[in-house]
């Protein structure tokens, strides 16, 4: 058996110029992962005004673009041939260090797996109110879930450390049944933004408690 050679995942910053690059590994990371339509393929041209950030050769990686964390992506294959798991908190943990105060993504599990990592959801929108999923989006395997809006929600990478440390980090269980579900993507945009002023000078407990006492049904 060959034997396979592990990769430390450290993340390197990519140049202005090399945003075609990392382009084509979320375009190649779509290809190879089973849940590739839940990250959009954008145009090319929007990674030039944005911060990309890659592991190896495209292993993994994920932008910046207007302090929004977008195209978190992972080549299974290349990540299998390099020992690479469980990527995605590292990302948000990376992303958190150069801005990002916000972030969305489809169904509850990667919500979860989000809120996991350190982001909090504030709400959702129905799937048939974005008008830009994917078009090759699989009805019959995925149906129609939810887009999640989330914030950060800590000050910085050491609070995250620190409560993952503690093993105080909650779930997608600890926002359920208390955010609202929006009408457009626009008004989400908007949601998020008040919702990260009024708690951006808080710790990530009181920025959880903010939310859970915002909305309930």
């Amino acid at each position: 058996m060959e034997n396979r050679v592990y990769v430390r995942p450290r993340f390197r910053k990519l140049d202005d110029r090399d945003y075609k690059t990392f382009w084509a590994s979320l375009r190649d990371a779509r290809k190879t992962n089973r849940h590739g339509d839940f990250v959009l393929l954008r145009d090319a041209e929007l990674y030039n005004g944005a911060q990309n950030f890659l592991i190896g050769n495209g292993i993994a990686g994920f932008a910046i673009y207007d302090d929004e964390l977008i195209s978190v992506h992972k080549n299974n294959k290349k990540a299998a041939e390099s020992g690479v798991q469980h990527i995605l908190p590292k990302m948000v943990r990376c992303g958190f260090k150069y801005g990002a105060k916000f972030g969305d993504c489809y169904g509850e599990w990667l919500a979860n797996y989000y809120m996991r990592s350190g982001f909090i959801v504030v709400a959702r929108i129905e799937f048939d109110k974005l008008a830009d999923n994917p078009v090759d989006w699989k009805f019959d395997i995925f149906g129609k879930p939810y887009i999640y809006i989330m914030i950060r929600g800590v000050k910085n990478v050491a609070e995250l450390d620190r409560l993952k440390k503690a093993n105080e980090i909650q779930g997608f269980e600890a926002v359920e049944g208390r955010i609202p579900t929006l009408n457009s993507f626009e008004e989400a945009m908007e949601y998020r933004a008040k919702m990260y002023d009024a708690v951006k000078k808080y710790g990530y407990k009181k920025r959880l408690e903010f939310v859970q006492n915002l909305y309930k049904k």
